[in-house]
């Protein structure tokens, strides 16, 4: 089966191969910026099957915190003696003990 080109938001025919693989073709994935290595969720609605593409927040979470410590003046070995108090003092509260 040939994929069939399609406008923006009119459907595409594609034929899935042996491994259950499809290709999106590569007009929809340079318009929608879709690159090599990207996830996608599928959410099957009946005989549907959507696919949103999952967004990876974690390294957006770690530059926004990076951003925010370095507006702060704040460095990774004041964040990890910090967290060492933290950890002694719950242990003591919690436990009874000196860490």
């Amino acid at each position: 089966m040939q994929t069939i080109k399609s406008q923006a938001g009119e459907p595409a025919v594609v034929q899935v191969r042996e491994r259950g693989q499809f290709t999106i073709p590569a007009e929809m994935r340079r318009e929608m910026g879709i690159q090599d290595g990207d996830l996608f969720t599928l959410i099957r609605l009946g005989d549907t099957l959507i696919a949103t593409r999952k967004r990876l927040v974690a390294p957006e979470i770690a530059q926004a915190i990076e951003t925010l410590m370095q507006e702060a003046g704040v460095t990774l070995e004041d964040l990890l003696e910090g967290l060492e108090e933290q950890r002694e003092a719950y242990s003591r509260e919690k436990y009874g003990i000196e860490a």
